[in-house]
């Protein structure tokens, strides 16, 4: 019974028609939600918060009220984080109701629960767990030949055929490959948003282990197991881009070769010779490979073409908006239930908006805030800002402030990033008393960087003088040959006598809560100066302000940073203007992508819909899309994709993978607790873990970070405390009460590292292959909006759409210096 239903499944699985389940909202809208522990503290911290007023200092009592009641009361206090995954699940089934997206706006997911026949069950052969553990593809050989197995509550599943299949991609499923599944499932918690990846597995089983192995399985699979598995699967296939990557020059000087026989010779033979190529030869200088070439305007004003768009981040949708106004047929695909990517929101529902009268939403009790895409400096945004301004989007400048503070032993102190000053005496920015001598170093580091740069870029030639700062121009002139692209700012700083410690608890703790990933070593040197542009650690008047304000004497903020002037309704929308003339399908996810004879591709998703298209972008992740994509030879493209490495790939279980939304101001330190939340935008935490590793706890404050209707400018006690956590240290906890929402951030943020701009580089030699393109944040040397913008610009070039913004001289050229890199056309 068992193998029949497991051959069923694989035939499903290869004729792509299951469908998708719709899961049922039954839960009904939770009563307004109080703050339990403001509560439980009584008469007293009523009279706190009457006697609070307008002034930050003043709410302090009432702070010290709710957390000192939390400390008397400590065994009827539940954390979040003790919850199991069924309770989790429960508590986000209620707080989901209260969400416009809520998937999308990363809520926990349930436990996976895989529905088995208890007849078919006893009727599995008992396995060994040795024997399932070597029954994995041989790592040595990187995939070859082996029988993939996993297991997940007892039970053994043979995946090898579903690998190819695996939404995430096979690399990821390799990953997992004899080992638990529940670590898994805890962790990339999209698997329990929906019952497909439990109905996938139901039929794949093979066996079952006994309660003492399947228990060992479980303690085996830990986050250490999971980054050493990923770890050998990306050495091999980093090995494998080396040798595409030593090729890159004699493949570059092919193409100009084809390219030349084509311009010269005959066009006919080029385009026979590039077709037997496995490399393209696309561009309009001009094309050769089949599928590559733009497609033309139509003189009777129909479609130009058809274009499929997998993936409804920035990437995707500003390439389908650049195509559809140009008179192409689109249609995008988006697995989540809304479109924008990494770009979420969160909706705050609290009755204090009522009586504030704040909302950015038409409902009174809600505020809806950014999550992970929250501001940007427009002097090197260029494209994003013009984009905003043809939509006629508002911004507003975004005030802000780090603050960040260490209690690792021998490294005490505090730092508030936009304040140069320090003043030991009255413990002002005591870290950079104490990392003195490092402030320093890297203050010569970056200007040594800054310089070297703008050396091999040519930056002093005359030509150049009017050019404004751009994060594009590091490989312009002799840019390329400037060792710093390869070189991290991290050797730099060693290399000067830098300390490991300023570095683990100064640079990456900063930075951390910026670029969404908390592994930098590997950080290339010549981004240094285009960081300390935007968010300094040495900050100057040109980017930085501090002094009295309204909030306090001693104010600071940074000043290169806007937002949406309506927050995370701005952010809305952008992406509903942007696919206004798209046709978009959300909650569905595309299952194969597949060249067809004649060149055309035939899209299929998860619904049983088949698009016949002319032209695909996919603007998803690497490993997902090497899933979708079924073509008779398709080895250079995996090469290429199988070697990005995401900030998950190094802590997936920890780190900026999980977030937690809620109001439990007793997360902050007691004594900078009010300062902080009335005028810093970030909170970092540095400790020593009792393993001796160093853990970095960001708290993102929503109240501060949510300028455009009025939130900042509230006084504490007219506004909900609004934090997103990160990684808590030892011994801290939420209170489960004042939890409104669980995030999860798996595949979202590519590493700054040489290796993803070596597959970066590389990728010029699949794009326009078969008429497929390639956009998103990998794709490009940095994982911001901007760029992910503009690799979908240049992939809607490449198809034949016209640039929107041609009178922006500055920013076409930032497009253009990025197509340098990506090599699209």
């Amino acid at each position: 019974m068992m193998v029949a239903k497991r051959a069923g499944m694989l035939a499903a699985t290869s004729q792509r028609s299951l469908r998708a389940a719709r899961a049922s909202s039954s839960a009904a809208r939770a009563a307004p939600r109080r703050r339990a522990a403001a509560a439980a503290a009584g008469a007293g911290a009523g009279a706190a918060l009457a006697a609070a007023a307008y002034r930050a200092d003043a709410w302090a009592p009432l702070l010290d009220a709710v957390a000192s009641t939390r400390a008397l009361c400590d065994g009827a206090v539940r954390s979040f984080d003790d919850m199991d995954r069924g309770e989790k699940a429960k508590k986000s089934a209620a707080l989901k109701t209260k969400q416009e997206h809520p998937t999308h706006s990363a809520l926990d997911g349930g436990k996976v629960t895989v529905d088995l026949d208890e007849d078919d069950v006893a009727e599995l052969e008992v396995m060994a767990l040795a024997d399932v553990e070597a029954c994995r593809a041989d790592v040595s050989r990187d995939g070859g030949g082996g029988q993939l197995l996993c297991t997940y509550e007892g039970i053994v599943y043979d995946v090898t055929q579903f690998a190819e299949s695996h939404p995430g991609g096979k690399e990821l499923l390799l990953t997992a490959t004899g080992l638990d599944l529940k670590h898994f499932f805890d962790n990339y918690t999209v698997h329990g948003h929906s019952d497909k990846a439990a109905r996938w597995l139901a039929p794949l089983a093979v066996g079952k282990l006994s309660p003492e192995d399947a228990a060992l399985a479980s303690a085996r699979s830990t986050p250490e197991a999971h980054v050493d598995r990923r770890m050998a699967r990306l050495g091999a296939a980093r090995r494998r881009l080396l040798a595409v990557a030593a090729a890159l020059p004699l493949a570059i000087g092919v193409r100009e070769c084809v390219r030349a026989i084509g311009r010269y010779l005959s066009a006919t033979v080029a385009k026979w010779v590039a077709a037997r190529l496995p490399i393209a030869v696309a561009g309009f200088s001009p094309c050769f490979s089949p599928g590559s070439e733009p497609l033309p305007a139509t003189e009777d004003g129909s479609a130009r073409g058809v274009v499929a768009v997998v993936g409804g981040g920035i990437a995707g949708c500003s390439a389908a908006w650049m195509l559809a106004r140009d008179g192409f047929e689109v249609h995008l695909y988006e697995a989540r239930p809304a479109t924008s990517g990494n770009a979420r929101t969160f909706d705050w529902v609290d009755d204090t908006w009522t009586q504030s009268c704040v909302s950015n939403t038409g409902k009174d009790d809600t505020v809806k805030s950014c999550v992970s895409v929250t501001a940007w400096p427009p002097l090197l945004y260029k494209n994003y800002t013009a984009l905003l301004a043809h939509l006629n989007v508002e911004t507003v400048a975004m005030p802000l402030s780090w603050f960040l503070n260490s209690k690792v032993p021998g490294y005490e102190g505090t730092l508030w990033g936009a304040d140069p000053r320090c003043d030991v005496a009255n413990g002002v920015n005591t870290l950079r008393s104490v990392f003195a001598n490092d402030f320093r170093k890297y203050a010569a580091v970056e200007l040594f960087a800054r310089r070297c740069t703008e050396f091999f870029t040519l930056a002093w030639a005359p030509w150049k003088r009017h050019d404004t700062m751009s994060m594009y121009t590091n490989h312009t002139g002799l840019g390329m040959l400037n060792p710093l692209n390869v070189v991290p700012l991290y050797s730099l700083f060693k290399g000067v006598g830098g300390s490991d410690e300023w570095w683990d608890i100064i640079f990456t703790p900063y930075y951390t809560a910026s670029f969404l990933v908390d592994e930098l070593r590997p950080f290339p040197a010549v981004f240094g100066p285009i960081i300390e542009a935007q968010i300094p650690l040495n900050p100057t008047p040109e980017n930085s302000w501090h002094g009295a304000s309204a909030k306090t004497d001693a104010d600071c903020k940074l000043t290169t940073c806007v937002t949406w002037k309506d927050a995370g309704t701005g952010i809305r929308a952008v992406f509903a203007k942007l696919v206004e003339d798209v046709d978009v399908k959300v909650d569905t996810r595309v299952l194969e992508v597949r060249v067809m004879p004649d060149g055309t591709k035939r899209v299929v998703d998860e619904h049983d819909g088949v698009l016949v298209a002319d032209r695909v972008i996919f603007a998803c992740p690497c490993n997902a899309a090497m899933t979708m994509l079924k073509k008779p030879d398709k080895r250079l493209e995996e090469t290429v994709m199988a070697a990005p490495v995401y900030a998950d790939d190094h802590h997936p279980a920890t780190g900026h993978m999980h977030a937690v939304m809620h109001s439990d101001p007793s997360v902050i330190d007691a004594q900078y607790r009010s300062d902080f939340l009335d005028r810093g935008s970030n909170y970092v935490e540095v400790t020593k873990l009792k393993d001796g590793s160093i853990n970095i706890e960001n708290q993102y404050n929503f109240g501060i970070q949510t300028p455009g209707p009025g939130v900042y400018d509230l006084p504490l006690d007219k506004k909900p405390v609004m934090l997103i956590s990160h990684a808590l240290g030892e011994g801290k906890k939420i209170d489960e009460t004042l939890v409104r929402g669980g995030g999860n951030h798996s595949r979202a943020h590519p590493l700054y590292s040489g290796w993803n701009v070596m597959a970066q580089l590389s990728l010029r030699l699949c794009q326009g292959l078969d008429g497929l393109y390639y956009c998103s944040n990998w794709t490009t040397p940095g994982n911001c909006h901007d760029m992910s913008l503009l690799s979908g610009f240049l992939c809607a070039t490449a198809i034949g759409a016209e640039y929107p913004f041609p009178d922006d001289a500055e920013a076409r050229k930032d497009l253009h210096r990025l197509n340098d890199l990506m090599g699209v056309f």
